[in-house]
């Protein structure tokens, strides 16, 4: 009898704990991961019944590390990265839209040195651009540039990987333009760059933000996953509602420098939805035309079971 009702107890242990397991959310320092934080510091995700763990990294690659190997169970990324990470291994699968419904919510900017003597996109033509090769940096460079009727032999890039490098070289005219995130490039801006093109002056979205999720994690814990894009819903109405209230948390989590916090504009964020297989079609045609990775159709890659 002992010995049942210590399998019992043991049993009922071990039921506990998974279901009191959190789901760990990998973000980046950037402004698309506001919500995760004020859905944190709310508590809507404990109203909604999940627990949630969010873990920031400094770099893509250590996201993209701790997804593969199972320390994370979704994160904020791109499309191109999603792709990229996955490439039809079923590891992931693209949950939702983050920021990029609209142009509007663009963050990108192609910017031209302060010595440059650029003053309009024209200007762009057959000009080494600092960009970071195989990247959504490349993609939306590309992107703004045909949207600007430019030919693809006049769309001119040069590999520098790492943003704040490429910031310094611009900055210094050691490169005469760069494509840029914010808020990189109004710092750029408020010290003597040009802003020659965004995303944001398009007809439409070219840049977006993506929740994945990984692949077992949407098999074994549905339930979780829509409860926490329950609370991120209700996040994005609040910060939508009365974004000045999370001002604060949006300067510290997106990184937004002190010079220009007071007046940075905190976007209107979308709320949770599928990623579209509008939006998804000319990035993969993109990343084929590459020779990034072989044709992957809509449904390899992105999860519409989770909104309707």
């Amino acid at each position: 009898m002992k010995l049942f009702v210590s399998l019992l107890l043991l049993l009922f242990s071990a039921v506990t704990v998974q279901a009191t397991t959190p789901l760990k959310i990998g973000t980046l320092l950037i402004e698309d991961v506001v919500p995760f934080y004020v859905a944190e510091a709310q508590g809507l995700y404990a109203q909604q019944g999940v627990q949630v763990e969010l873990i920031p990294f400094l770099s893509a690659l250590e996201r993209d590390s701790a997804l593969t190997a199972g320390a994370i169970d979704g994160a904020i990324d791109d499309p191109v990265g999603a792709i990229l990470l996955d490439q039809g291994r079923n590891l992931i699968r693209i949950t939702s839209l983050c920021l990029g419904a609209t142009p509007a919510e663009g963050i990108f900017a192609i910017m031209a040195a302060p010595k440059s003597g650029f003053t309009t996109v024209e200007d762009l033509k057959n000009v080494e651009i600092g960009v970071s090769s195989s990247t959504i940096i490349e993609y939306v460079t590309d992107r703004m540039l045909e949207a600007q009727g430019f030919e693809k032999k006049e769309i001119k890039k040069i590999e520098i990987k790492k943003m704040p490098i490429r910031l310094q070289m611009l900055l210094a005219n050691a490169i005469q333009a760069a494509t840029l995130p914010e808020p990189l490039a109004s710092v750029a801006e408020s010290k003597g760059a040009i802003k020659l093109l965004t995303d944001a002056q398009t007809g439409k979205s070219l840049s977006q933000t993506v929740i994945v999720m990984r692949k077992q994690v949407l098999d074994q814990r549905k339930e979780d996953v829509v409860r926490f894009f329950a609370a991120y819903a209700k996040a994005v109405e609040m910060i939508n509602n009365d974004p000045e209230q999370f001002r604060p948390l949006f300067v510290e989590k997106g990184r937004i420098p002190p010079k220009i916090a007071a007046n940075y504009p905190i976007p209107h964020y979308p709320a949770p939805t599928p990623f579209s297989r509008e939006l998804y079609t000319p990035v993969i045609d993109w990343m084929v035309g590459k020779g990034l990775v072989k044709p992957l159709a809509y449904e390899q890659l992105v999860s519409t079971d989770f909104f309707h």
